[in-house]
């Protein structure tokens, strides 16, 4: 708060009493993320499930508790696992998120007291400085040069002013000045929550993997809902009823086969678990999206102050410039400076060395007549006085004369932070500087390098992260500081250069440049915005209200602890520790659960593929249904579920993989379109050889896909038969795989009964072994060369 802003009684206790007795509190909040509701509806109340219970309960009728109990058993406890683990990553976010919770500060009983938001009521009297964001709409009691960013309301980007007697809005913040406010409307009827309501302001929001396999299981569900009803037709031409219990199996198989549903479960819970995880490093996940964004990082964008510097600005020197001595240049500046109605933090440190001076301080400066507060567009700011006005701000915008310019800059080469001191007799009129000013004083500030910066930054460049600066420092100084911080500084530009030039220019200037300097809040958000079209992947980090816009613009919004609290509102991750020191390695955890789910898709999704065109093929040729519900939920679980669940928990670390359509979904088409004709080739060969005996041939197909679903497992791991290198790189995986295969087929020769599972011939067998061969070595060319894949995207191209 302003020191400079008058005590207010506010509230009594009492009158807060009755105003929360009437419901005239502010304890409202619009929808800002997942509800338990969500998850339970979204893990057990979904399409695939309802289906699939449906099918069981007809199963269950006809008395095949067998089918029910394995068929459901997946099922159940993967949406039971997952809906607990989700709300308990849910529960434990929560508190962490109420660890940073906003506070609001309101006079109550003559004394200013901090509240949580939902304890603010009706007519408290709440003071407002820079960075402060309006939780409620009132009316200004107190303006001093009190300016308001309406532009999350609005779409105005220009600061509006706001007088004694104007109303303001929730959602608003404000930018510069200070003032006091009242509270006129609270709870869901301010402005901020009705615009939630209106437009339902959560948004279930799907990061790029997430949006790939929920179009993928919504294809699929088209699928099931075309195809299921042709089971029951054929059904019905082939033996006369539509309702039978080995129809009603088929069902069930074909259903469980084909929809992935619980990729989609599965990548929620992991970027949940990963938001958690990432907790233990002083990163604080607000949006559980941004954990695959962390991922996906190429460029990092940050300022100087609290970044590479300490944020622990402490002045060094006062440079008269005038006749006037020292002393009578700290009196001018204590006038400055006790008429402020904010003091920002360099402003502060100005304020602690002129007041720790040994001269005597001087009487009460006479009142100001208007303000022109520092933003950092204008990057200066003006206390008008009776008789004078007194200016601080950046020198190429304060002063007049260049050698005085080209003093300042020698200075802040040296990494010195500079400003210029200016007095003039006229008032500011439009906003701009009168000509008469008189240099008064230059002012130079320090501010230490972080000791650890080198090292973070470094860890970042090890991640393949790009670095770029973006400050509203002077060039030289920021250059000096980003050296000693270890960056190799190529090319550099400021904001006016920036901005004199053309669209195509300023497109390969951002590209290049390592360092921007003097640069306004409107051109950071350029800058960032002409990344993301250049197809990088842009962080920003920031502290302050000039910082909005390009977190705003950004992929990944980070902010300081210690910063604005509009900052920190719209921030994707807050650094508790206000420092960048956790945060490579957040960037590491965030790429090790992308992984996650891109291995288990790669498993999950193969699986799906092979079964739907195995199903169909099987249809083509006229031949019954070729497995069971039994046996495909056995075998799914031994060679799927398992390893995914090893992958999910982060026993098992897939190979690297850095695009989802590359490494995931060439692998996938491949794998699972080869499969099912080789699988079609070997249900054809076992049904023929068996004298077309169903449960003979469909045991067979029980190793069969055994055996395809270890292929595939190895290979998520980079394991390949035909790189005896890859088997002494991952033994464990290679026999983990082997083990299991092994496990899941030996069940049906130990519980023959249950697995209904008749053991095949020795020629079934030979021709397994043959069928499998053939197909892992086509399925091994054909990656090399990507040749089904690349032409399927050739044909989807634009």
């Amino acid at each position: 708060m302003s020191d400079h802003l008058p005590a207010h009684p506010g509230l009594t206790s009492a009158e807060v009493a009755e105003r929360v007795q009437r419901g005239e509190t502010n304890d409202y909040q619009a929808r800002v993320g997942r509800s338990y509701w969500d998850i339970v509806r979204d893990n057990i109340l979904n399409l695939f499930n309802i289906v699939m219970f449906s099918l069981l309960l007809v199963v269950l009728w006809f008395g095949d508790y067998a089918t029910v109990f394995f068929a459901g058993f997946s099922v159940v406890t993967n949406s039971l696992l997952g809906m607990f683990q989700e709300m308990g990553a849910k529960r434990k976010l929560d508190q962490l998120a109420a660890l940073s919770a906003p506070e609001v500060s309101a006079w109550r009983d003559g004394k200013l007291i901090p509240l949580q938001i939902r304890e603010i009521v009706k007519d408290d009297v709440i003071p407002l400085v820079p960075g402060d964001r309006l939780v409620v709409d009132g009316e200004v009691l107190v303006s001093d040069a009190l300016e308001m960013d309406e532009s999350q309301l609005t779409g105005e980007s220009d600061a509006v002013m706001k007088e004694v007697g104007n109303p303001v809005y929730s959602g608003s913040f404000c930018v510069a000045g200070s003032g006091t406010m009242v509270a006129t409307t609270v709870g869901r009827n301010s402005t901020i929550n009705k615009l939630a309501s209106t437009a339902k302001a959560y948004r279930k929001v799907l990061t790029p993997t997430q949006q790939r396999l929920s179009l993928i299981v919504q294809l699929t569900v088209v699928i099931m809902v075309v195809c299921l009803p042709m089971i029951f037709i054929a059904s019905y031409l082939n033996q006369g009823s539509f309702i039978s219990l080995n129809t009603f199996r088929d069902a069930v198989v074909f259903v469980a086969s084909i929809v992935p549903q619980g990729l989609v479960l599965t990548a929620i819970l992991s970027l949940t678990i990963g938001a958690l995880s990432i907790s233990r490093y002083q990163t604080l996940v607000q949006r559980v999206n941004a954990v695959e964004s962390m991922a996906n990082v190429t460029v990092l964008c940050f300022d100087k102050t609290g970044t590479l510097t300490r944020n622990q600005l402490a002045v060094t020197q006062i440079i008269s410039l005038s006749s006037l001595s020292e002393d009578e240049v700290i009196s001018s500046l204590r006038r400055y400076l006790s008429n402020l109605s904010n003091l920002n933090r360099t402003a502060a440190a100005i304020e602690s060395h002129v007041n720790g001076s040994t001269e005597p301080k001087l009487l009460p400066a006479a009142a100001k007549v208007s303000e022109v507060p520092f933003t950092s567009k204008r990057k200066w700011g003006a206390v008008i006085l009776p008789g004078e006005t007194l200016i601080l701000g950046a020198p190429e915008r304060v002063l007049t004369e260049s050698d005085i310019e080209r003093h300042a800059a020698k200075i802040a080469a040296q990494g010195l932070r500079v400003l210029a001191f200016a007095r003039a007799g006229s008032e500011i009129t439009d906003g701009s500087l009168s000509a008469d000013r008189e240099p008064l004083a230059l002012i130079v500030l320090s501010d230490q390098v972080r000791d650890d910066i080198q090292e973070t930054l470094s860890a970042f460049r090890q991640q393949g992260v790009a670095l770029k600066v973006i400050s509203g420092d002077n060039l030289e100084t920021v250059r000096e500081i980003a050296n000693e911080a270890g960056m190799h500084i190529r090319y550099a530009y400021t904001g006016d250069q920036l901005e004199g030039m053309a669209d195509t220019e300023f497109q390969a200037a951002v590209k290049e440049g390592d360092l921007f300097a003097r640069v306004e809040p409107e051109t950071k958000r350029r800058i960032v915005a002409a990344l993301k079209a250049q197809g990088e992947y842009v962080a920003m980090t920031g502290d302050g209200v000039n910082d909005v816009p390009a977190l705003k613009e950004s992929n990944l919004a980070i902010v300081m602890n210690d910063g604005a609290q509009i900052s920190k509102d719209i921030a994707d991750i807050v650094l508790l520790n206000n420092a960048l020191t956790t945060l490579p390695r957040a960037f590491f955890e965030g790429r090790i659960i992308t992984q996650t789910i891109f291995g288990t898709s790669k498993i999950f999704l193969v699986k799906n593929l092979y079964s739907m065109f195995f199903f169909i093929f099987a249809g083509f040729m006229a031949m019954p249904f070729p497995i069971n519900p039994i046996q495909i939920s056995w075998l799914t679980f031994g060679v799927i579920n398992l390893p995914a669940t090893l992958i999910a928990f982060r026993i098992l670390k897939p190979e690297y993989m850095s695009q989802f359509r590359r490494d995931v979904l060439d692998y996938v088409v491949t794998a699972g379109f080869i499969g099912a004709a080789s699988m079609s080739l070997m249900y054809a060969i076992a049904y023929l050889s068996s004298g077309r005996d169903v449960m003979e041939a469909r045991s067979t197909m029980m190793i069969y896909l055994t055996l395809w679903g270890m292929l595939v497992f190895w290979n998520t791991h980079s394991v390949s038969l035909f790189q005896p290198r890859s088997l002494r790189k991952h033994p464990l995986v290679f026999l983990l795989g082997l083990g299991l295969a092994a496990v899941t087929v030996a069940a049906g020769y130990l519980f023959p009964d249950i697995l209904t599972f008749v053991a095949p011939s020795a020629f079934d067998w030979a021709a397994v072994i043959g069928v499998f061969v053939i197909a892992r070595t086509l399925l091994h060319l054909t990656m090399r060369t990507r040749w089904l894949s690349s032409r399927l995207w050739k044909l989807t191209a634009p």
